[in-house]
């Protein structure tokens, strides 16, 4: 990393070397930030910029009263850009936004100030998260629901439909794989489009070793070998990669009708619309996507006993994930209670 060596340059003073080297330090953690996740940060500055030149302030505001302000012009339903209503049925204004789609905005609004060197008061930014759940609140006050809500998680059962019901081609051994691999590693839709070929090793007849190279969290698990070829991972790679004839390069890819594998990895998009088909199959009466994997695993690993941490460890949270804290609810409380402790 030679942009991030000390700055030697007798002529530069010690506060002009450090200035330097926070610039190349700057630099070079945005460049380890996930294609994904810059992309977004990107569409959230620049609804940010639409905001702030409707509202006839400066660009790098960080105000109490801009960064409040952003939350309730997407609380009421943002302007859309000439480009955004190329279609004369769309109106000049978005439906209110989801309080989720403001905390996702309001925190790549924030990434993107400090990006251009703003000091974002503490304060402010406070005060823009206490109209945020100032907004839940009045939500769910009202009983109304805007955004589609968590998803909802796959049991084991649901896991065993999904794969029961994979047809008996190609595209089916391709989904049967993704499905079996993807639950065990809590993968998000992401994770499984950008694995390869060689992010999947057996591991003697224990099981498979995957790598989760690119994507929001990254890492190294393990996935043991089943005995029912319904749930079995190891059976369901091999059958997969055989019948595609792969060994190395995207590990999921598109099958067409006649049975001919592409070369290029499936999207992400692809992948939640292969997973989406598989509930439908197997008759779910929800909509099935890669968080529904990951939260279903979280959920029914805590259920067969499953530790916090090791939970966290092998899908990748944070240990201390609050996300992950949610799903592991659901099944202590009710296992760990304080109102059935009492003897009433």
């Amino acid at each position: 990393m030679p942009d991030l060596e000390p700055v030697t340059d007798a002529a530069l003073s010690a506060h002009e070397r450090l200035a330097l080297l926070d610039e190349a330090a700057a630099r070079h953690v945005d460049e380890q930030r996930p294609p994904n996740t810059l992309k977004a940060y990107a569409q959230d500055w620049q609804v940010w910029q639409d905001y702030t030149a409707e509202a006839g302030i400066p660009p790098l505001s960080a105000t109490i009263g801009a960064l409040t302000g952003f939350v309730v012009w997407l609380e009421r339903g943002r302007t859309l850009r000439p480009d955004e209503r190329a279609v004369p049925e769309v109106p000049e204004r978005a439906a209110p936004a989801a309080p989720s789609t403001i905390e996702r905005r309001l925190t790549g609004a924030l990434a993107g100030l400090r990006h251009h060197k703003v000091v974002v008061d503490p304060e402010a930014s406070r005060a823009a998260w206490r109209a945020l759940k100032g907004y839940r609140q009045r939500l769910a006050r009202e009983g109304i629901q805007r955004g589609r809500g968590k998803a909802t998680m796959v049991t084991l059962a649901d896991l065993r439909a999904m794969s029961r019901a994979c047809p008996d081609t190609l595209a089916g051994a391709r989904d049967r794989a993704m499905l079996l691999i993807g639950f065990p590693i809590a993968a998000r839709c992401s994770d499984l489009a950008n694995l390869l070929v060689t992010d999947v090793q057996p591991v003697d007849d224990r099981g498979l070793a995957v790598t989760v190279r690119h994507g929001k969290s990254t890492g190294d698990m393990v996935v043991p070998r089943r005995d029912s070829a319904d749930t079995d991972p190891v059976r369901a790679w091999f059958a997969w990669r055989s019948g595609a004839g792969i060994t190395e390069g995207p590990a999921f890819r598109r099958v067409d009708r006649h049975g001919n594998v592409g070369e290029p990895a499936l999207s992400t998009t692809g992948v939640n619309q292969i997973l989406t088909r598989a509930g439908v199959r197997a008759g779910l009466p929800y909509p099935v996507t890669g968080h529904s994997l990951r939260s279903g695993f979280a959920t029914e690993a805590r259920r067969a006993g499953a530790d916090d941490l090791a939970i966290a460890d092998q899908g990748r949270w944070v240990r201390g994930s609050r996300a992950l804290y949610e799903y592991i609810r659901r099944v202590d409380q009710w296992n760990d209670n304080a109102a059935g402790a009492l003897d009433l």
